[in-house]
């Protein structure tokens, strides 16, 4: 399935430009792995899952000389800034301070027919750090932060990988240049080769005159 994604893009090893961003690629995968980590212990599953899936692409595609880059920068790029929305929407509802929503009931009501009970919202705001609420709390805060960090290295990287992958790589020009040589050096059906006689070309055309015979003396 992501192979489909890669269709026109060149195999074989990456640019050098791509390769040169490998410690970026190793800081991502350090950065993948301790979010994960936070997000698994704060009881954040379905976070964490996500988070490995990513951790597990990341490595696949910086191993063996990096030569399956090309088959999953597009995917990975168009996750990573997919995981990067969904992660900024609670940080940015969050930075003046985290909200917790209860709804409790007050009063109920019974009748003859209908019964009426009342609700009411509890709205309570705590600081984004809050010594006071434990490592649940605080690590959910930390997640908040180091997730669209990390998603937002991980689309650059793929996108710039994306982008120095649509170019013709120097494996490509080695391997068409040969082909290239012999395809001018051979001649087309119907033509006469020319040679360089003194530095300029000389067209080979066979005598077409009328013959004459040499009398002895």
């Amino acid at each position: 399935m992501l192979a489909d994604l890669a269709v026109g893009v060149p195999r074989g090893p990456p640019p050098q430009a791509v390769l040169e961003k490998r410690p970026w690629w190793t800081s991502l995968i350090v950065l993948l792995g301790v979010t994960s980590i936070f997000q698994f212990t704060t009881l954040d599953v379905v976070g964490g899952m996500l988070t490995a899936l990513m951790l597990f692409l990341a490595c696949m595609m910086i191993t063996d000389g990096m030569a399956e880059m090309h088959r999953c920068a597009v995917a990975f790029s168009m996750l990573s800034m997919l995981c990067l929305f969904f992660d900024m929407v609670p940080l940015l509802s969050s930075v003046g301070g985290r909200s917790e929503v209860t709804v409790e009931p007050v009063s109920r009501v019974s009748t003859k027919n209908e019964l009426r009970i009342t609700y009411e919202t509890i709205i309570k705001t705590t600081p984004f750090f809050d010594n006071t609420q434990g490592y649940v709390y605080n690590g959910g805060s930390v997640v908040m932060i180091l997730s669209p960090v990390a998603m937002l290295l991980g689309a650059y990287l793929a996108g710039q990988a994306h982008v120095e992958l649509q170019g013709p790589t120097s494996s490509e020009l080695d391997r068409d240049w040969p082909e290239a040589r012999v395809r001018r050096r051979r001649p087309a059906l119907g033509t006469v080769p020319s040679s360089p006689v003194d530095g300029s070309a000389a067209t080979l055309l066979r005598f077409s005159g009328p013959s004459h015979r040499l009398e002895p003396d």
